[in-house]
């Protein structure tokens, strides 16, 4: 009974977006809710069929092109290869009007090459997926707003692919084009590993270190580094060369996070917290503001709050430093209950229009206003490979001392 509801529905659906003025008729939210309920609910082959003709024949609508990405992700776990090809047909072909960015057309076939890869499933089509991706990139890569971060993601990935196919030199050569558009800690690695199995120590070292620099905590970069050290230099200490390594990357780091620094007027804003106090930017000047802008469902702000409530225990008592942690969540109801869970204890407040104010445009965004009234720093997004407490702290101090 269930079953032919779904495809009633299903049908159903097709004939209400094949007849109707899909602008006055249907809105894309309606679309997503009605997709997403059939891909929980339909058997595999229908879905894959149904998804396949709705982002065929749909492409202008977002919830059919997240319907071709869920179902391309499906074939290759199940590994229906005339099923993938198809869809990956669709990609294409994919057109100008379509609802899906060319950003997101480029991270699109970069995850499915990866999947291909890391999984080793449908293996054998993880070169032309790869392949077709990079050309795409390739073509239009100087109007790419992730430009960078785009290119170090598919070259990381074809390299992946190469060594793979123990295809090595080309592998090296894609790390490289990797690393010249942004260098990551993982990619240096995994050219450093290669470079080691080659017997090109100081090549491996190299890299081991610059990913040092990058990721100082990382155990297992660390260890690498002892290693190779230890085999280039066998009457040295490796742990004393690990030390001033990381003594000397460390006062590097430092010199690039204080040179960050902005000198702009903070705009005027009013915010109350959940305990009932009122900032705004009359009563915060004199102080150090901390004001950290966030939502429930994002990712990096669920890695970076816990971080941000480490650093809060250690100033929460010194009257010259205001935290506040301002939640842009539309559905609010969630706010309450996601920082009782987490035991935060940090103030908290609604951003409401404050965010707008200070033109957050991703979260989290973290700004540093400081005792004159100024943004100081501006932090947005986060990153794990970095020590926020102690970063934190430089720029505080820094403000402090000022």
């Amino acid at each position: 009974m269930k079953k032919s509801f779904l495809l009633i529905l299903v049908v159903g659906l097709m004939l209400f977006l094949a007849n109707c003025e899909k602008e006055a008729e249907v809105s894309p939210e309606r679309l997503k809710v009605l997709v997403d309920t059939v891909a929980q609910e339909l058997e595999y082959e229908v879905w894959m069929d149904f998804s396949y003709e709705l982002s065929k024949h749909y492409p202008e609508e977002y919830a059919a092109g997240m319907a071709m990405v869920r179902s391309a992700e499906r074939a290759i776990l199940e590994q229906d290869e005339s099923r993938f090809l198809k869809i990956f047909e669709l990609l294409k072909s994919y057109p100008e009007n379509g609802a899906l960015e060319l950003t997101d057309q480029i991270a699109f076939g970069n995850r499915l090459a990866w999947i291909m890869a890391d999984q080793m499933m449908l293996f054998n089509n993880a070169t032309d997926v790869i392949d077709f991706t990079v050309a795409k990139f390739k073509l239009h890569e100087e109007s790419l707003q992730w430009r960078n971060e785009l290119g170090a993601m598919i070259y990381d990935t074809q390299a992946n692919i190469f060594e793979k196919l123990d295809e090595t030199e080309k592998a090296l050569e894609s790390y490289g084009l990797a690393l010249d558009y942004f260098e990551q800690p993982e990619t240096l690695l995994r050219r450093g590993l290669i470079l080691e199995t080659m017997n090109d120590l100081e090549g491996a070292l190299e890299d081991y270190i610059t990913a040092l620099g990058l990721a100082p905590n990382q155990v297992m970069i660390i260890q690498k580094v002892k290693e190779v050290f230890g085999k280039l230099n066998p009457n040295d200490d490796p742990q004393k060369f690990i030390h001033d390594i990381q003594e000397s990357l460390q006062e590097r780091r430092k010199e690039e996070v204080l040179s960050e620094v902005f000198d702009i007027v903070a705009p005027d804003f009013q915010i109350t917290d959940f305990s009932g106090r009122s900032l705004n930017n009359s009563n915060m000047l004199g102080k150090v503001v901390f004001v950290d802008f966030w939502a429930t469902w994002c990712n990096p702000c669920r890695r970076e709050l816990p971080e941000f409530q480490t650093f809060y225990e250690l100033y929460k008592n010194d009257k010259r430093i205001v935290f506040v942690a301002a939640s842009t969540d539309q559905e609010k109801q969630k706010v309450k209950p996601y920082i009782e869970e987490m035991k935060f204890t940090f103030p908290v407040a609604f951003a409401e229009d404050t965010a707008t104010k200070f033109g957050v445009e991703g979260i989290p965004s973290l700004f540093i206003i400081g005792p004159q009234g100024k943004i100081r720093y501006k932090i947005v997004g986060f990153d794990p490979d970095k020590d926020f407490v102690k970063e934190m702290t430089w720029r505080l101090e820094s403000l402090l001392d000022s």
